[in-house]
């Protein structure tokens, strides 16, 4: 039983994206810091320099925010998602951080991800034959059991109340 592959691609997606937000901010506020002439020149690009902080403290703090985030993100869905069910707490932490501290896509993602089901059995057609000789094997051996019972109670070697006993015990 492992998780489904399109939740475990979304969350994983939204951690990356979280990742290189939080990244391109700290980038940029450092290139702030030391060329904010050279970017004043690109005046096309003013709006998307005014969203950026200035901060390099401030923007250091929200890339470490968001490395957390996305690694209790990854965390939670570890080896194909097989512990997710058990990671619960870490990837509300994880999803939290994210929805908080980071960008629009990855909350997105998230979200999405909300609404599909967590977990996708997918069972072999050699596992189902499987399962099914094992319980049709059980099946004959308990009619096997009841019908030894019987030919017991019967012939007489065991009374009424110990077959009753007994049948109740196998069933």
């Amino acid at each position: 039983m492992y998780m489904n592959k399109t939740k475990r691609n979304l969350i994983i997606a939204a951690s990356i994206i979280n990742l290189i937000d939080a990244g391109f901010g700290l980038l940029f506020a450092i290139l702030l810091v030391f060329y904010k002439d050279a970017l004043a020149a690109f005046e096309d690009y003013a709006i998307l320099i005014s969203y950026i902080p200035s901060n390099v403290v401030m923007s250091a703090l929200s890339f470490a925010i968001a490395l957390v985030g996305s690694i209790l993100l990854f965390f939670a869905v570890r080896q194909k998602g097989k512990y997710f069910r058990t990671s619960q707490g870490i990837f509300i932490a994880g999803f939290i951080i994210v929805v908080l501290c980071g960008g629009f896509l990855p909350w997105i993602l998230l979200l999405i991800s909300f609404f599909i089901s967590d977990v996708i059995v997918i069972n072999r057609p050699n596992e189902v034959k499987r399962e099914e000789k094992q319980e049709e094997k059980a099946y004959e051996d308990k009619k096997k059991q009841i019908e030894d019972l019987k030919r017991l109670r019967d012939s007489g070697l065991i009374s009424e109340e110990e077959y009753k006993q007994k049948l109740f015990e196998l069933l």
